[in-house]
């Protein structure tokens, strides 16, 4: 036959029971409980703290990581930066000296070109060189394909509209000659009024990134200055960061690393053979500034998401895109007094793919707090041990009803077990009466008020198995709900889950087995709009009167 079991859970506010004046032998169904809960404790919390170590180890190892992954390309872009600009600034410096010794002036076109066509061609990363005067003339040199070109402006002698340009050969010779019409002003030119600036303290200066006004390439220029005859002179290189910007995504440390050249304001240097539709030449690299609609491209995410943050530097930050998370830092290449800026940016799945590489760390973890378990749930156990020896029986194993229904049997009526024949037949009358169902109904109100007990319905008081099919029930469902009811009306459905119901046949006859365990609360039974309160002692459910209720509360839940 099937079992059936009622077990009706409701949410209630129980009164939460501290120690007794009177003590008392809990129930074994509630040691087990207990001891079930501890356990259980035991393990979430555990569990919780190798989820929360894990999570702070995992975090910490993909700090590391990203710091030393982004300080170690800072490095080498400073290191390849350096490498780049030592040699211009040297040349820039020792150019000065020579041109005060040497006199020399945007005329004086052949000397100007010996000296620098050398350095134009060891230096490729040198655009062009400049020098122009305060009273606004400018010779401008610079390697075209195989040649030269030069343009030379002398507002007093051609005009301010006009520009002379001139074509020579890698032996400086001269090829041709043509005028051109110009709205080019030199001393309007950001080198220049940065050039006018230098003093001896820093006596080589640096743009910030712009696009050159001749090539429309992106670049800086470093200046320098000094005054002959009350004339200011600035001597200027034009660098074009298109090589700088190259090198720079060519340096990375982790395999998915991006790294990128841009301005203080976010435009960015990007490399040769970019496609993007921006400022410049696609062919010679671009100075871009990223704006709203920039595509899938996530070097604006990073200088968008930088903006957005008032431009923090030396600060790694992370931004999301497409469900995926990159790692990223903003810093100055300042070391030689330029202001070009430098991205890094590393996904976090690299990051993380170098975590799971630890696993085995984790693993060891893993077993250390397995370990710990099983020590202290042994230690549970054996703390517990002694009083599941001692306590009463309040439950039955279902996997062996008959055994388990016979030794009852044989241990007779106690404070926690009890007998009764019928469920709702009076067997004297024949009839169904109510005093059959208050006095079984007494008992599990005495079960759970005191240390939880045992309820055989269908056994007399001799231990002789009689059944309940003297209480005609159509069939097993009619049972459960009569009991149901029962419960409801004079109980309470709040106390239903301390109850468990058991139906099952022994000897070809259906016995009721209903298991009480030790309620956190006063239960009271309702009949005949009066509320009683018993307990067990011995053999038997006792009614207490008012004083004696409350002192047993107060004593026992107080």
């Amino acid at each position: 036959m099937e079992k059936f079991f009622l077990q009706v859970r409701i949410r209630y506010n129980l009164f939460m029971p501290t120690d007794s004046i009177n003590t008392y032998t809990p129930s074994s169904t509630s040691v087990r409980r207990r001891l079930t809960r501890d356990l259980t404790l035991l393990v979430l919390l555990l569990i919780s703290l190798f989820v929360f170590l894990s999570y702070l180890y995992s975090k910490q190892i993909q700090k590391n990581i990203t710091i030393a992954v982004i300080d170690a390309t800072q490095n080498l872009s400073i290191e390849k930066n350096n490498r780049l600009f030592e040699p211009i600034t040297n040349n820039l410096v020792l150019s000065k000296k020579w041109a005060q010794l040497e006199y020399l002036t945007p005329e004086k076109h052949n000397v100007f070109n010996k000296r620098f066509i050398p350095i134009l061609e060891t230096l490729p990363q040198i655009s062009s060189v400049i020098l122009a005067s305060s009273d606004g003339r400018e010779y401008f040199f610079t390697k075209r394909d195989d040649d030269w070109v030069s343009r030379y402006i002398n507002p007093e002698k051609n005009g301010t509209d006009s520009a002379v340009w001139k074509q020579w050969s890698s032996n400086n010779q001269l090829i041709k000659q043509w005028e051109e019409n110009t709205s080019y002003r030199p001393l309007e030119r950001p080198w220049y009024q940065l050039g006018i600036t230098s003093d001896q303290k820093t006596p080589i200066k640096w743009t910030e990134p712009y696009s050159f006004y001749t090539k429309q390439i992106p670049g800086i220029t470093g200046v320098t200055s000094w005054i002959d005859k009350n004339i200011t002179y600035v001597l200027a290189f034009d660098v074009t960061l298109t090589e700088v910007a190259a090198s720079l995504t060519n340096t990375r440390v982790s395999k998915n690393e991006i790294s990128y050249l841009m301005s203080a304001q976010g435009e960015v240097i990007l490399p040769p053979g970019n496609k993007h539709e921006v400022k410049g030449s696609s062919k010679e690299g671009s100075l871009y500034a990223p704006g709203k609609d920039m595509g899938n491209y996530i070097i604006f995410d990073s200088v968008n998401h930088w903006l957005n943050r008032n431009k923090p530097l030396e600060q790694i930050n992370t931004f999301s895109r497409n469900g995926n998370v990159w790692w990223y830092k903003i810093f100055n290449l300042e070391q030689l007094g330029h202001s070009i800026y430098t991205g890094v940016i590393v996904p976090e799945k690299d990051l993380t793919d170098v975590i799971s590489e630890n696993f085995k760390f984790m693993l060891i973890g893993i077993l250390i707090l397995i370990f710990i378990a099983v020590i202290m749930a042994k230690f549970l156990v054996k703390k517990y041990a002694h009083q599941l020896k001692d306590v009463p029986k309040t439950s039955i194993a279902n996997g062996d009803f008959s055994n388990e229904i016979y030794h009852l049997l044989r241990e007779g009526e106690s404070e926690t077990l009890e007998f009764k024949s019928t469920m709702r037949k009076n067997l004297k009358s024949g009839k169904n009466g109510k005093e059959i169902e208050i006095a079984w109904l007494k008992g599990l109100v005495g079960f759970m008020n005191t240390n939880g007990g045992i309820l055989l319905i269908g056994v007399d008081d001799d231990s002789n198995i009689l059944g309940i099919e003297a209480d005609e029930f159509e069939n097993e469902d009619k049972v459960l709900l009569h009991f149901k009811n029962l419960i409801s009306q004079h109980i309470g459905l709040e106390f239903s889950h301390y109850i468990h119901l058991i139906i099952n046949r022994i000897e070809e006859k259906m016995i009721l087995v209903i298991e009480c365990e030790r309620a956190s609360r006063p239960v009271f039974l309702y009949h005949k709009n009066e509320e009683y309160f018993y307990i067990r002692s011995g053999p038997a459910s006792v009614k207490l009167s008012i004083s004696k209720v409350i002192r047993y509360i107060q004593n026992r839940y107080n």
